[in-house]
């Protein structure tokens, strides 16, 4: 790390310990993964409907799947050990995950007081659930839980944005992609964001590449040695939803070659750089927010007052 980004890594360290309550982290490389209950016991003696009031996407990152699929069988055998019949919870003990950007997935959790639980296929199932309808109310339940998020400037930094959230859900509220138009409509320019963890998102509204560079440089290290890790890379927002930062810069350098090529190069005409060949984007978050959102963002609105509005089904 240059000598640059030292300070504004610690600028960023402190915002984050003024802004977090003390908690104990999980050592650096460990899975992001729900911690196994007290009493998995009681989990089981939830309805199904206070299940799903109960449900949270949680974002991982694809290396650590592997320590969240052994996690989650530890978990269901616990409950089997103590259940005296077992049924579909523990059927199907492989973990429920759905895909997300990059090298970010999506898994779920039922958070409960006693506890938070990892969802496997088996109770998806037994809720009479595809992974679609999973998605979405977890969606909704984020949204109307712990949609609502502070974001804060970090100390003599104003370009550089932190989440303040102390429940676990930092990076899961990237998931509420309407929450980040209207915020790209109050910030203006572009949003560049990083989510090294699951309880720190930092971004800013800028592209310039100084500032980039130091972005991801604190991404990285924050990822490197902080607990609970999500992904190192850096993502760009879209109406279409979020797509890694790298590949937005390529398509908008293939997009200025283009528009060269159609100019004329011989002519002399400038040609604009990449981050002002993009369309306004105060005019995409407002047409993201007046229409439809992507499939993995869709739930908006229509999900928010529509908690237990449908029976659901309890396979025995």
């Amino acid at each position: 790390m240059g000598r640059k980004s030292f300070p504004l890594l610690l600028a960023l360290l402190c915002a984050l310990a003024s802004a977090q309550q003390p908690a104990a982290e999980a050592p650096p490389g460990s899975a992001p993964a729900a911690a196994p209950p007290d009493k998995p016991a009681a989990l089981a003696a939830h309805s199904p409907e206070e299940a799903l009031a109960a449900l949270r996407p949680v974002l991982i990152g694809k290396r650590y799947l592997d320590q969240a699929r052994k996690r989650l069988a530890v978990q269901l055998a616990r409950l089997g050990r103590d259940l005296e019949e077992p049924g579909p919870w523990v059927d199907d003990n492989s973990l429920a995950v759905n895909g997300f950007v990059a090298d970010v997935q999506i898994m779920y959790a039922l958070e409960f007081e006693e506890g938070a639980q990892l969802v496997s296929q088996g109770m998806m199932n037994a809720w009479g659930m595809d992974l679609e309808r999973l998605h979405q109310r977890a969606l909704a339940n984020l949204d109307r839980a712990q949609g609502e998020f502070a974001i804060k400037q970090v100390g003599k930094l104003p370009w550089l944005y932190v989440i303040e959230t102390a429940d676990g859900y930092a990076a899961s509220r990237v998931l509420l992609h309407w929450r980040w138009a209207e915020l790209t409509l109050k910030l203006g320019e572009a949003l560049v964001l990083g989510m090294p963890t699951r309880d720190v998102v930092v971004f800013t509204a800028t592209l310039e590449p100084e500032k980039i560079d130091q972005l991801r440089e604190t991404v990285m290290t924050v990822e490197r040695y902080q607990g609970r890790p999500v992904s190192r890379q850096l993502f760009q927002w879209t109406p279409q939803g979020w797509q890694e930062y790298d590949i937005f810069l390529q398509q908008a350098e293939q997009q200025r070659r283009q528009q060269g090529q159609q100019q004329g190069g011989g002519e002399g005409k400038v040609v604009e750089a990449a981050a002002k060949a993009e369309a306004d984007v105060a005019g995409q978050a407002a047409d993201a927010q007046a229409g439809g959102q992507p499939r993995q963002e869709d739930a908006g609105n229509q999900h928010r007052d529509q908690q237990g509005d449908q029976p659901l089904q309890h396979r025995q």
